[in-house]
């Protein structure tokens, strides 16, 4: 199930020479909205492995809002597949538009940063669609 999982707008600070959102402030935004997703269902630490499929559509402008969603796409043994597509919202339309999307995987490390078995540290409260991954 896709959700919401971070919003804000771009400022001239995030901007390269050409008058839009540098790459890797997009792709860190990304990663952010995707760990926001792996804590919604664990309780342990995770680490980025691998963003693979990146794709950047359309630019992101000075002052656009951004909006992020996420969807828990695969659950292996100690990892964790989340789809990410960045939304811009057209002021003058009201509506939004895909601008980037990437596949995040993430990998659920114990203190000592060594990989755990995602099973073994699920919140008891995850949703239907994350459970049917589970299967």
């Amino acid at each position: 199930m896709r959700k919401l999982s971070l919003k804000g707008r771009t400022y001239p600070t995030d901007l390269n020479p050409g008058g839009t959102a540098f790459g890797g402030w997009v792709m860190s935004k990304m990663d952010k909205a995707a760990s926001i997703a792996v804590d919604d269902i664990i309780r342990s630490s995770a680490v980025t492995v691998t963003v693979s499929r990146i794709n950047f559509l359309k630019p992101i402008h000075n002052g656009d809002i951004f909006t992020i969603y996420t969807e828990i796409t695969a659950i292996g043994t100690s990892s964790i597949t989340i789809y990410v597509s960045v939304e811009v919202q057209d002021l003058n339309t009201n509506k939004s538009h895909e601008v980037t999307s990437a596949e995040f995987k993430f990998v659920a490390i114990d203190t000592n940063g060594k990989p755990v078995n995602v099973r073994s540290v699920l919140h008891d409260d995850i949703d239907e669609d994350t459970k049917i991954l589970l299967q």
